[in-house]
């Protein structure tokens, strides 16, 4: 619990609502100074022509938006509430309706050792109604004393034309809810597991697109040996977390997805890739970030196509040249995957298409 305004204990979700009161109309506050600025670059230059009365009405509301700013500033619950009309209201996020003049009021200054939440304020837009009201939309985020998590939301702000003097009339808040990143990730589910990935050359029959047992194909002798790949989700389940051994004399095959980005040579030693598959909350795409034993490493961008994954990939090799791939992962529903990988981009080499299975071992039974 976190103590907003005075004699008031409240949530997360009350929290949010009286921040959006008193932090709301702070980004007004920066565009209320740039009339001033100007006045003062402009002096000594011819003046002007006189500004039309929706200019002159928006710098009232500007004003009036910094006026308010102000007493936030310094916790003056009084001055905050004479900018409200008498019956002027609010209704939060939940539905909840508070009288605007009485709840702001309520600000104080906080007790020893507390702090007030953080705001940043985004997308604002004001535009008139009427000659004599005006409306205000935005996004908000707040950050809650204590914690490292921001709450966002919308808001919408009516200003009205009271007696010569612009004020606040209404305020309507609703929050924005956003997924996780395990909610995100929630279709990639099926991949947690051990698997084995076998070049297709050594599995007779391509992989059915309807469920199959958990029965794997014999290896036989002669053929390459598996990639043993695993795949797990992290404690707060916002990354997968897969690891691939790739063995010695895998033959040509390889895996378009990690850092090597070129075919594994019979004499190659052994590698071992790691990666993460996450969603990026700045480019606000599945993304996966893989690192190669021997130095290289690469990126990829995952979308959903029908029944396939597409993970578009761009891998830096140690010597410093870079690939790039489309790696394309259809699940038939059980156990197998049917993994292609095309090279788009890999220097002046000509590499072929490749074909992969990707076969789940099943657990074993406790004991």
């Amino acid at each position: 619990m976190i103590r907003w305004s005075k004699g008031c204990q409240m949530g997360m979700g009350c929290v949010f609502s009286r921040c959006l009161v008193g932090c709301f109309v702070g980004c007004l506050a920066w565009a209320a100074s740039l009339p001033v600025c100007g006045q003062v670059a402009g002096a000594g230059k011819p003046l002007a022509a006189a500004p039309s009365p929706r200019a002159t009405d928006e710098q009232a509301i500007r004003a009036a938006t910094a006026a308010y700013q102000q007493a936030l500033d310094r916790w003056d619950g009084k001055a905050m509430a004479d900018l409200w009309t008498a019956d002027g209201d609010i209704i939060d996020g939940d539905g909840r309706v508070m009288h605007g003049r009485e709840t702001v009021s309520l600000t104080a200054m906080p007790t020893e050792g507390e702090r007030r939440p953080d705001f940043r304020i985004h997308e604002t837009n004001l535009r008139f109604l009427s000659a004599d009201v005006a409306l205000e939309d935005g996004t908000v985020e707040v950050t809650p004393s204590g914690s490292s998590t921001p709450l966002a939301g919308r808001f919408s702000a009516t200003w009205l034309r009271h007696n010569g003097e612009w004020k606040l009339a209404a305020l309507r808040e609703s929050p924005i809810t956003s997924q996780t990143g395990s909610e995100r990730l929630k279709d990639l589910d099926w991949m947690v597991g051990d698997w084995r990935v076998v070049d297709n050359t050594s599995v007779p029959n391509a992989p059915s697109q309807k469920p199959s047992g958990t029965a794997l194909p014999e290896q036989p002798a002669h053929d390459k040996p598996p990639i043993e790949m695993s795949v797990r989700w992290n404690a707060t389940h916002t990354y997968l977390l897969r690891d691939m051994k790739i063995p010695h004399d895998t033959g040509n095959s390889t895996d378009r997805s990690d850092p090597k980005g070129s075919a594994s040579k019979g004499s190659a030693p052994a590698s071992h890739i790691t990666q993460r598959i996450g969603w990026d909350p700045l480019s606000r795409q599945i993304c996966s970030w893989s690192f190669g034993s021997d130095g290289g490493r690469s990126e990829a961008v995952w979308s959903k196509d029908g029944d396939s994954w597409i993970a578009r990939t761009t891998a830096v090799l140690l010597d410093g040249s870079q690939t790039s791939s489309l790696n394309v992962y259809t699940y038939n529903g059980g156990n197998q995957c049917l993994w292609k990988s095309f090279h788009t981009h890999a220097g002046s080499d000509h590499l072929p298409q490749v074909n992969m299975t990707m076969i789940r071992i099943p657990e074993k039974p406790l004991k």
